[in-house]
This record gives C-alpha cells, structure tokens and sequence, in this order.
C-alpha cells in the first residue's frame, strides 16, 4: 500500500469495521449485567490506573498537561492532544471570569457557579477518559487486549469494542470521533441533564456565547519567522445541545490533523507554552497575568481559582439511557479559518461594556 493511501486510511472508517462494531455494540446494549471479575494481576493494574488518575485530576493544569504527556507518547491517539487543547480553553473560560474584561459583567456568585460548573465538567471528563488512555499503554506494554477491564473504571459500554477495534486496526480517526461522542454523551447524562444545565442556559452564558466568550481557540504561527500566534478555532454555539458538542468536536479534530503544517505549528505551541490557564499564554503582548496598565488582566490559574473536590465517579453509563448513537463514526469538516482579526473585535467591542459594569457592580 502507497504512503498516501496509509495516510488516507486513518481517517476512513472501512464498511466491515462498522457492520463489526455496530453488532458489537448491539450485544452490549442488550447484555444482561454481570458481576466484574477480576485475576490478581488485574486487579493491581486496576488500582494503580485509578491511584494515577487521582493524582492527575487535581486541577484544571494538571489535567491539560496529562493529556499531552500521554500523546507525546503515543501519538497515534489523536483525541489525547485534542482533549489537551479543549483542556487548555477551559481553563482560560475558567481565568477569564476574573478577568479585567468578563469579570466585571458578572455578580460573584454567577462566577461561582460558572467556574465550578466548569471544573466539574473538566474533572468528569478527565476522570472517565484518563484510565481509558493508561489501559491502552498497559496493553501495549503487555502486548495484550485489556479493555475488558474498563467496567472497572465505570466506562460506558460504548467504549470497550472501539479500544478493541482500534486495538487491533490502529485506526485513530474512529477512536478519536467515539471519544468525543463518548465523553459528551457522558456529562450530559451524568452532569447537564441536571440543575446544571440551567447555569448554561442562563442570560449571562448566552450574553457569552453572542460577544463571541466561548470561542475554543487554537494558537498558531502561518511562518516561523512571525512573532505573535494567529488562532484558529471555533467559535461554540448551541453548547446545551449533545449533537451540537458531538459536532463541534468533530470539527475541533478535522482542523487539528487534516492540515500539517498547522498541525505542527500548534503542536510546537503546545510543547513550549506551559499551561497557566491565563490567556497571557499564547498573546503576552495583549494579556498580563498580573494588573498592567497597558494590557487585559488574564490570571494564572493559580491565582485565580482555589483547588475544589470533583467527582469521585461517573454514576450513569449512557449508552443504557441513549442508546447506540447512530453515524458517531462519521467526520465532520471545517474550514480553517484565522479568528484573530474576530477575536481582537470581540474584546474591542467588550471593552466599554466591561467598563461601564466595573462602575454599576462597585
């Protein structure tokens, strides 16, 4: 087989693959539950994935720089950089509520209730994917199919025959798309369906989402010689619909690895900016993680933000209450489009807002 085609067959999902996961899945959804057991050499590797990904899931900072170590290892799984680079933009949605330029509009218990909305999610999502991730490295290590042992980890059903397809096929694109179904479907079931959704579905999360506040922003340069990083991205809609997110992600993916050299570029950024949560990351020359006269307040995480207790487990498998989701391993595609130009207006046009709110909430 040519190199190109080899290239090509990442992203192609091939008609026997599907028919076999799709019967695969079927029997999942109807098996009758049974008990979980184990061999004592399991159980050693059940515990200590869960005693690492306690330690991982502290903070919002210790989550985004997992996810990159895991895909600087192993590469072939796309959705670990992916999730690093969501994980990053969470963050900055976390900073940006005590911001110079978003704190001021918001009373301080919404903020409240915003950052820990997102924390939840961020450490949900973290806490389902993560030993998902450390069993592929055990089976690697081991030469052998462990995803048996995902109930262990109160992974949805969904996810045991797409490790073991992948597993065997190294296809990183069905991985990559069941994932992001996987882990969206996940907290809607899980953290949205409940009084959480009504947070996002609130005046100040939908003033947001129309200034142009919850863009997921990926930092890169069009040639090595520029000095400040362009952004690419997506700006989120809809965020209170699952297709919506399921979408979005997809999206989020085709513009992260179906073109190289951006590929590579942001891959460079991701390696050499540490994660602080604040936006000073990739622009300093517009952010200040501390207070400057000549530029936006972004502050570190750290300072922003106390460390706060998450989700100990994942309660529901959704894949009992939604059902199979039919075409989770189609694509979806995406311009790439440059959103500097739109995110710089955005923060033009935030500005007297912010000011004027900054004087009526003294």
């Amino acid at each position: 087989m040519k190199r190109s085609e080899t290239a090509l067959n990442r992203f192609r999902i091939l008609e026997e693959e599907k028919e076999s996961l799709y019967t695969a899945l079927q029997k999942k959804v109807h098996a009758k539950q049974q008990p979980f057991v184990t061999a004592g050499d399991e159980r050693d590797v059940i515990q200590r994935i869960k005693s690492e990904t306690a330690i991982c899931n502290v903070s919002n900072l210790t989550r985004t720089q997992s996810y990159l170590m895991f895909h600087s290892q192993y590469p072939e799984v796309h959705w670990a950089l992916l999730a690093h680079l969501v994980s990053r933009n969470g963050g900055y949605s976390m900073t940006d509520l005590k911001s110079s330029y978003i704190g001021p509009l918001l009373h301080q218990s919404e903020k409240n209730d915003l950052f820990q909305i997102l924390e939840i999610i961020n450490a949900a999502i973290f806490l389902d994917a993560y030993p998902q991730l450390l069993l592929y490295e055990e089976s690697k290590k081991r030469n052998r199919n462990l995803f048996h042992l995902l109930p262990a980890f109160r992974v949805s059903a969904f996810m045991e025959p797409i490790w073991s397809c992948f597993f065997q096929t190294g296809n990183s694109a069905l991985l990559t798309r069941a994932l992001i179904t996987n882990e969206q479907s996940m907290i809607e079931e899980n953290i949205l369906s409940g009084k959480s959704a009504s947070i996002f579905s609130n005046l100040k999360f939908s003033f947001q989402e129309k200034w142009g506040l919850t863009n997921i922003l990926f930092p890169y340069k069009k040639h090595h010689k520029q000095k400040q990083h362009s952004l690419a991205g997506i700006t989120v809609t809809g965020f209170q619909s699952l297709s919506e997110r399921i979408r979005t992600g997809k999206k989020l993916y085709h513009i992260l690895f179906h073109h190289r050299k951006i590929h590579e570029s942001i891959l460079a950024y991701c390696k050499s900016s540490a994660h602080t949560g604040s936006r000073s990351d990739y622009w300093p020359h517009l952010f200040s993680s501390s207070r400057d006269p000549f530029r936006l307040t972004s502050p570190y995480l750290a300072d922003a933000w106390p460390i706060i207790p998450g989700p100990e487990s994942i309660e529901k498998d959704w894949l009992l209450q939604l059902g199979i989701p039919e075409g989770f391993e189609l694509p979806e595609t995406e311009k790439l489009q440059d959103l500097t130009n739109k995110v710089m207006a955005d923060l033009l046009k935030l500005a007297p807002i912010s000011a004027i709110s900054k004087k009526l909430f003294r």
